[in-house]
């Protein structure tokens, strides 16, 4: 489903230079193969009858606002868990659920999520960096809509993984310390399964628990700061609203962004100096897309990373952090789509800049 978001973000970018994007549901070309693996789970009916009683204190229904609030809650684990946060997933549309209609529920997207989740799960590495240090290859946008963070936080696992390493310390009691290059930081306890499940990918959580809680520090941040992520109960819950470029590249690199507006604002000379400066100094970038292209396999009202801006090719190089791959039928390019590994694919600059909507750029 295409964001809700936005007239609301067409009006925010006339209006400032820090506009803001929402993802979209995945496309259907992103297929999570880890929910075969998950072929002997307990059926989600059951698994929502067995812990009705502890999940809804009473009432006779729960709404979205109380299954976020028990996705914080530690002692959800496996099924359970992987059930809360299907189950939270589809009142976002469905509304308040009674049990009998929970434990009856054939939503062949929940029975999905549920079972994906337990997969997840059954795989998640618990240490913090798995091999070591961040890798980007293994990163892989999860169910929520944090694009704008996700893409800078690969952005630095490729480039400055030392960045990554350096703002997370486990303290004495189990909680993570997180403190980001710009200053901003949060105490936060350790994720639960139930937030894994709700937020992170299988492959992401192969490489540790570092991109969840940085995630789930994030949304700490958002929240002290007001706007939507204020009423969220859970911090993991509340990185999942719209957001942009800017703070992401401030808030990784501790130094001021340069934005550069695109499509028909866009000073073409001015944006292909940026990206030279860019290029020759390894600055963080990242670039927002509001509208649908005209274009092929380029995701909309979504953040990408930009990795690298070829001068003598007059190309530059993104990565979406859904992490997919995509082989056109043809020739790459807008008709047929942008040959695409692991997310990251290539694009001539006047194609760039027409379909895309705003660029932030580290100063440096």
């Amino acid at each position: 489903m295409r964001s809700t978001f936005a007239l609301f973000l067409a009006s925010a970018l006339a209006a400032a230079l820090a506009p803001t994007a929402a993802r979209p549901d995945p496309p259907e070309e992103r297929v999570d193969t880890t929910e075969a693996e998950a072929a002997d789970a307990t059926p989600f009916g059951a698994v929502v009858a067995r812990n009705w009683g502890a999940w809804s204190g009473g009432k006779g229904e729960l709404a979205k606002a109380d299954l976020v609030a028990l996705i914080a809650r530690p002692e959800f684990r496996g099924e359970d868990a992987a059930a809360l946060a299907a189950l939270e997933r589809y009142t976002v549309k469905g509304g308040p659920i009674s049990r009998d209609a929970a434990v009856a529920l054939d939503d062949p997207k929940t029975l999905k999520r549920y079972r994906t989740g337990v997969a997840t799960l059954r795989g998640v590495r618990r240490e913090l960096f798995a091999p070591g240090a961040p890798s980007f290859s293994r990163l892989q946008q999860g169910p929520a809509g944090d694009c704008y963070f996700f893409s800078g936080a690969g952005w630095i696992a490729r480039y400055r993984p030392e960045v990554i390493v350096k703002a997370i310390a486990k303290l004495p009691d189990g909680r993570f310390q997180v403190t980001f290059p710009d200053g901003d930081g949060a105490i936060v306890s350790p994720p639960t399964d139930a937030e894994l499940a709700v937020n992170d990918s299988a492959s992401t959580l192969q490489d540790g628990l570092w991109m969840p809680v940085l995630e789930k520090a994030t949304g700490v941040i958002m929240a002290r700061r007001g706007g939507r992520s204020a009423g969220i109960a859970d911090p993991t819950v509340a990185i999942d609203v719209p957001s942009g470029p800017k703070p992401v590249v401030e808030r990784f690199t501790g130094r001021p962004a340069t934005t550069h507006h695109l499509g028909s604002r866009a000073h073409r000379g001015k944006v292909r100096q940026a990206l030279v400066r860019m290029h020759d100094r390894r600055l963080m970038a990242e670039v927002l897309i509001l509208h649908k292209p005209a274009a092929r396999s380029i995701p909309w009202d979504h953040v990408y990373a930009v990795l690298d801006f070829d001068p003598g090719a007059d190309v530059v190089v993104l990565w979406n952090p859904w992490g997919t791959d995509f082989h056109p039928q043809g020739p790459s390019g807008p008709e047929n789509g942008y040959e695409r590994v692991h997310g990251v694919f290539r694009i001539p600059f006047d194609q760039f800049v027409t379909f895309f909507t705003f660029l932030a750029i580290e100063e440096g």
